[in-house]
């Protein structure tokens, strides 16, 4: 599955042709071979550009890694943010998060798994303006909303249910990929939703 990077990332379209092409195609290769495995002759040559063209865009494999990576990250983020921004309940805003998730997954499967597979990697080079809401913090006031709504023990320690939330949604994505889930990943909103709320409930 292709990600369709320009419909998600804020300003991509506005880019060159060229650094569209770049792009989409690092994104695509870093998630099918890996970030060590692949060059950037290996993206000149998918793009059909030369190896100039890439480098007047990006320094070098890592700048364009970190620049993929924070445009992938700010667009879930924003998109998690936003689905849950109008919600009035911790119900309204699992089914508005595993909604949004699921659509994302579905349009840009290659860059959430590009996301979950280097968080640990980039975090620390972000820009402070990426920084500045972190998808942990949002999951976390989710939690606590939960517990105060008495929809998840009070007892439960939120940094254990946020890694829980992020692991079984990085998990469905990975298991997507591989066809192990058949897609589209929306025909699994439902069931998604029904283990994630058992699971945080702890009942």
């Amino acid at each position: 599955m292709r990600s369709e990077l320009s419909s998600f990332a804020p300003g991509f379209p506005e880019e060159p042709p060229s650094k569209q092409a770049i792009l989409q195609e690092a994104l695509r290769l870093f998630v099918r071979d890996g970030l060590c495995e692949t060059s950037l002759r290996d993206i000149a040559g998918a793009t059909g550009y030369s190896n100039t063209v890439l480098y007047k865009f990006f320094d070098s494999k890592d700048a364009l890694a970190i620049d993929l990576f924070e445009r992938c990250y700010g667009e879930l983020v924003r998109g998690v943010a936003q689905a849950m921004s109008s919600r009035h309940s911790f119900q309204e805003d699992l089914e508005a998060l595993v909604g949004f998730y699921v659509r994302f997954l579905d349009r840009s499967l290659d860059a959430v798994l590009y996301v979950h597979e280097n968080l640990r990697l980039y975090w620390p080079q972000v820009s402070e303006k990426t920084r500045t809401v972190p998808l942990v913090g949002l999951l976390a006031d989710w939690i606590g909303k939960g517990k105060s709504e008495g929809a998840i023990d009070p007892e439960g320690t939120t940094s254990l249910l946020v890694t829980l939330t992020i692991g079984f949604l990085g998990q469905f994505a990975r298991m997507l990929y591989f066809r192990e889930c058949d897609p589209p990943a929306v025909r699994w909103q439902d069931e998604i939703e029904t283990l994630l709320l058992r699971a945080l409930a702890q009942r």
